[in-house]
C-alpha cells in the first residue's frame, strides 16, 4: 500500500500523484482519461477509461458444445453482464434444445430473442443493471411469498402459486447477476444504497433463502393437489411464517437504525411443535425446511441492521 499528500494546485485544483508503477502497467500516458467512482463507504476507486469499457459485450456459443447444460450456461453469461448472446448449431437447433433456452430466457430479467433461424439463436439483454435496487427485487419476493401463503391458505390456487414460484425464480436470478457483477464494479450497487461490499454476500444469502421458501410452499401446494391430502396446523404455521416474511421485508427496505431482533427461541419452539404434529411426512419436511430458511434470512438480517447501526452511531463511515 502506497500513501499520497493531497496538493493544492493554483488554489482551485486539489490533485494527488499516481504511482508510477500503476502507470506504467496499464500503459498509461498522458491526456489518457480515468474513471473515478466514489462508493458508498467513501472510498474513491479509479479505474483506466480504456479497462472500464474493455468489457466484452457479446460472446458467440455452440449449442453443441453445451446441449445438456445450455441453461446453466445461459445463467453464467448473464450473470458476466454480456448484452449480446449469440447462439449456433452447425447441426441444427434441436425442438428440445429451442424449448430448454425459451424456458431459461422466461428467467432472465430484460432479455429477448432478436433473432431465430434454425441454426441461430440472437439473444439481447436490454436491462440496465445500473437502475436495479436489489433490495426492492428483495422486498417484492416477500410481497410474492405472503401472496402464494394467503392462496395456500385461503382460496387454494395452484395456477397462481405456479405462477408466483416462476416469478421468484426470475427475481432470484436477477439478484445473482447483480450481485455477480458489483463483485468487479462497485458502483452497480448504487442503486440499491448498500453501504458496504462485505455485506453483498449476506443479501445474496437472503434472496436464495426466500428462493427456496419459495420452492417448499410450491412443492406443498403441488403435493396437496396431487394427493388431496391434509395439511395440519396449516394456519398456525403459515401465517406465523406470514408474519415473520412481513417483518423481514419491513427491516430490509425500512433501514432502521435498531439490530433486528429475530425470531425468538419460544416462537421457534411453538412452531416447531406444531411441525411436528404434521402426520403427512412430505408436507413436514418441507415445513421443517421453510422455518430453518426463514431463521437463516432473519440471521442475515441481523448482519446488515447491525451494520446501519454502527454507521448511524458514527462509529464506522
Amino acid at each position: 500500500m502506497e500513501t499520497r499528500k493531497i496538493q493544492l494546485i493554483a488554489g482551485t485544483t486539489y490533485s494527488i500523484s499516481l504511482p508510477k508503477d500503476w502507470v506504467k502497467r496499464h500503459n498509461l500516458k498522458e491526456k489518457n482519461e480515468l474513471m473515478l467512482y466514489e462508493a458508498n463507504d467513501r472510498s474513491l476507486i479509479i479505474t483506466p477509461h480504456h479497462i472500464a469499457t474493455k468489457k466484452s459485450n457479446e460472446i458467440n456459443l455452440n449449442i453443441d458444445d453445451y446441449l445438456n447444460n445450455i441453461d446453466q450456461i445461459l445463467f453464467s453469461v448473464y450473470y458476466l453482464g454480456i448484452e449480446n448472446i449469440n447462439l449456433f448449431s452447425k447441426k441444427g437447433i434441436s425442438k428440445d434444445a429451442e424449448i430448454k433456452i425459451r424456458k431459461t430466457l422466461a428467467n432472465m430479467s430484460g432479455t429477448e430473442i432478436t433473432y431465430e433461424d434454425k441454426n441461430n439463436i440472437k439473444i439481447k439483454v436490454f436491462l440496465d443493471k445500473s437502475k436495479i435496487d436489489i433490495l426492492q427485487v428483495i422486498y417484492r419476493i416477500i410481497l410474492i411469498i405472503e401472496s402464494s401463503i394467503t392462496s395456500l391458505l385461503g382460496e387454494f390456487s395452484i395456477e397462481e402459486i405456479r405462477i408466483n414460484e416462476n416469478e421468484i425464480d426470475r427475481l432470484y436470478h436477477l439478484i445473482s447477476k447483480i450481485i455477480s457483477l458489483s463483485l468487479t464494479d462497485a458502483g452497480i450497487l448504487q442503486s440499491s444504497n448498500i453501504n458496504y461490499s462485505s455485506l453483498i454476500t449476506s443479501y445474496f444469502l437472503i434472496g436464495k433463502k426466500l428462493e427456496n421458501i419459495a420452492d417448499n410452499i410450491n412443492h406443498i401446494s403441488e403435493h396437496l393437489n396431487s394427493s388431496k391430502g391434509k395439511f395440519e396446523h396449516s394456519k398456525e404455521i403459515l401465517l406465523g411464517i406470514k408474519e415473520e416474511m412481513d417483518i423481514c421485508a419491513t427491516a430490509i427496505i425500512g433501514n432502521k437504525k435498531n439490530v433486528f431482533e429475530k425470531l425468538s427461541s419460544e416462537k421457534i419452539k411453538r412452531i416447531n411443535s406444531l411441525i411436528s404434529g404434521i402426520k403427512d411426512k412430505v408436507i413436514l419436511n418441507y415445513a421443517e425446511d421453510i422455518i430453518r430458511y426463514t431463521i437463516d434470512i432473519e440471521e442475515e438480517i441481523v448482519i446488515i441492521s447491525f451494520y446501519n447501526h454502527l454507521i448511524s452511531q458514527n462509529i464506522i463511515n
